[in-house]
């Protein structure tokens, strides 16, 4: 819709030209649509992975649960976050997300729990049924609230399903595809 409105006129006394000022509204509607959009993460559905754990020795139980929290990139370097909460008297004493048969490469000191650097291992992990995985063994208890545990790969991954297994106590349990991880194959990084 357009609008135009004659303003009071005025008369220009040099020339004797005639001077006229218009006010003019435009109303505009307009659509759009999102296309071609990449996906950096999470994009998968933020479900936790869930576990129910009771330890037969001390009868002590928990529920875990661990979260794709986050996934950033940074030059060469993409940075992998999960929360984990645990609500119960068992605490979580360690946990595994599945990687690539052949593993991606961690910068050494990028390894963290709530942003201090924590014990990590990258290597087949039997709590994951020896899948390779990066085991993360400095535990959890529900006094800690939630816990950010973050590594950094070299490179640039998709995500796909990975397994997630945890230890708390004496027993073990794996939740298949239960978490996004990082997708293989990994890229081999490029010599500069």
């Amino acid at each position: 819709m357009i609008r135009i409105q004659q303003e009071p006129a005025c008369t220009a006394v040099r020339n004797r030209a005639l001077c006229t000022n218009f006010q003019v509204t435009f109303s505009v509607a307009a659509a759009g649509s999102v296309v071609d959009v990449e996906c950096l993460g999470p994009c998968f559905p933020e479900t936790a992975c869930i576990f129910n754990v009771t330890d037969p020795a001390t009868s002590e139980s928990a529920v875990y649960r661990i979260t794709l929290n986050s996934v950033t990139q940074n030059g060469t370097h993409q940075r992998w976050c999960y929360a984990v909460h645990v609500q119960g008297t068992l605490p979580l004493t360690g946990f595994a997300i599945q990687l690539c048969e052949t593993p991606p490469m961690i910068p050494t000191g990028s390894v963290t729990r709530n942003g201090i650097i924590t014990p990590f291992s990258v290597d087949s992990q039997p709590l994951l049924g020896g899948k390779m995985g990066i085991l993360f063994t400095e535990g959890v208890t529900q006094s800690n609230g939630t816990v950010f545990y973050c590594f950094d790969l070299i490179g640039t991954f998709g995500q796909t399903p990975r397994d997630v297994a945890v230890l708390g106590g004496t027993v073990s349990s794996i939740n298949e595809g239960c978490q996004p991880g990082p997708a293989c194959p990994c890229p081999v990084p490029k010599n500069p």
